[in-house]
């Protein structure tokens, strides 16, 4: 099991301008994946996708969990074929049929986004997973890697956020 890494960035935008970067899917698609569909609300989907460096597609589906503009976000990514079964109840949380009960729960990874004013504009903090490898590596060496892919997202918005209108 690998810990979450904590990542944070001052943004030259506002909070409802970072928001924005990580709710829309036009946005999203100019920084975070190669194609999205995200229906941003509380309980919305996020279909991301990717081309990876062998030209090889692939695609994740999410949910948003949390949706507190232009606060806070949740957004957790469910195995593909479990996503037609997620349901949004009343108290915010997402469940999955009590069908069989000797089946284990797919495991989620989460996104947690918090998106404060800071004297650029705003500080985005990322609470992110680490990725979960074939190859036995040490947790620090996974850390990093997220960090620093962290930090090659946090230069691309800023790149958007010059682009946008104040």
């Amino acid at each position: 099991m690998t810990r979450p890494v904590i990542v944070r960035s001052p943004l030259a935008g506002s909070p409802e301008q970072v928001f924005a970067l990580l709710t829309e899917s036009v946005h999203l698609a100019r920084w975070f994946c190669d194609a999205c569909d995200s229906d941003a609300r509380l309980g919305g989907e996020v279909h991301a996708a990717w081309v990876d460096e062998e030209g090889e597609p692939w695609d994740r589906v999410g949910v948003w969990m949390e949706f507190d503009a232009p606060h806070r976000l949740t957004l957790r990514w469910l195995p593909v074929e479990t996503a037609a079964d997620q349901a949004v109840t009343g108290n915010q949380q997402i469940t999955l049929p009590a069908a069989d009960a000797s089946v284990e729960a797919p495991q989620f990874d989460e996104l947690k986004f918090a998106i404060a004013p800071h004297p650029r504009g705003a500080m985005l903090t990322v609470l992110s997973p680490t990725p979960v490898v074939d190859t036995p590596m040490r947790p620090e060496v996974l850390e990093d890697a997220t960090q620093q892919g962290w930090n090659q997202c946090f230069q691309l918005m800023e790149q958007l956020l010059a682009q946008l209108d104040p």
